[in-house]
């Protein structure tokens, strides 16, 4: 029974990796595509866009978020991992456990603190951008970091065999040939 667990589990990880790997490749695309409109109508046709650099900015907010997001999926947020290279192993895979529920609890009160933020916006804000108000944009932050909660907590608690992708290990795509 727990090997189909397992199975499960690591192949819903690598599912919601490839979802995230195109949607962040989609958004790159769209905001490089929407950069070169906009510098061609500018120096070409002395025109512009009017709502392409608030969007552009609301883009590369969410392609910050959600590549944080994905980093923190794959074990390749930043960390300083000086105990898995000074403690014996048995030891720092402890220490590792408790710096992912130490993450975890600490992007629980930024999700909670970006939830306030959200609705303070959501409260002063009037403007609007592809009519949309401004705040709805806003909601990826919290919901980016709730979703960071869960995968620490999924670090934490879940047998490291189960994990998708070891840090040391090389990801499709990447280019690495196996030694």
């Amino acid at each position: 029974m727990t090997g189909r667990i397992e199975k499960a589990f690591r192949w819903i990880c690598r599912g919601v990796d490839r979802i995230e790997r195109l949607v962040l490749a989609v958004l790159v695309m769209g905001m490089v595509g929407l950069s070169a409109v906009q510098i061609l109508l500018r120096n070409v046709w002395h025109t512009g866009l009017n709502w392409a650099e608030p969007l552009l900015g609301m883009a590369l907010l969410w392609l910050t978020m959600l590549g944080a997001l994905a980093a923190t999926g794959l074990g390749r947020h930043l960390s300083i991992d000086l105990a898995a290279a000074l403690l014996p192993r048995r030891v720092a895979v402890w220490t590792g456990r408790a710096t992912s529920l130490f993450a975890a609890v600490v992007c629980g009160l930024l999700a909670w603190a970006a939830g306030r933020y959200v609705g303070f916006q959501r409260e002063m804000d009037m403007s609007a951008l592809l009519g949309w108000p401004v705040w709805k944009y806003y909601r990826i932050i919290p919901v980016a970091f709730w979703l960071m909660v869960a995968r620490f907590s999924f670090r934490a608690f879940v047998p490291a065999a189960w994990l998708c992708y070891k840090i040391d290990e090389g990801l499709p795509g990447e280019g690495r040939t196996p030694t």
